[in-house]
């Protein structure tokens, strides 16, 4: 069976596959991007405290309780919004833009060679 792919400017939407299918496509990509979600405990910790220490240094508020559920729907729709706000941008951007080959189409330019 074909894979037929549909292209828009955030996803490519796999049809007439299979979940089992999708996901297996999916991991072969990730394996040839080199893509690892894997974080070992050791890296994340660093990574963790590092963040820490340069949000101390800058004056930054940290929270000190674990993120409920209120506070995480609060900072997806935070999220959310601000995803719609950069589509918009970019659409308002693309519409800008313009191909060359519309204006060259059927016209000639002289070259002087001399």
């Amino acid at each position: 069976m074909a894979v037929l792919l549909r292209y828009s400017p955030h996803t490519f939407e796999i049809q007439n596959q299979s979940a089992n299918r999708r996901n297996e496509l999916e991991r072969q990509f990730l394996e040839c991007l080199e893509f690892n979600i894997n974080v070992p405990s050791s890296v994340y910790a660093k990574y963790y405290f590092d963040l820490r220490t340069l949000a101390i240094a800058n004056d930054l508020q940290l929270p000190l309780q674990p993120l409920c559920k209120e506070r995480a729907k609060k900072l997806e729709a935070l999220s959310r919004h601000c995803e719609d706000k950069l589509v918009e941008v970019q659409r308002k951007v693309h519409r800008g833009w313009s191909s060359a080959d519309k204006i060259a189409d059927g016209v000639r330019n002289l070259a002087i060679i001399s």
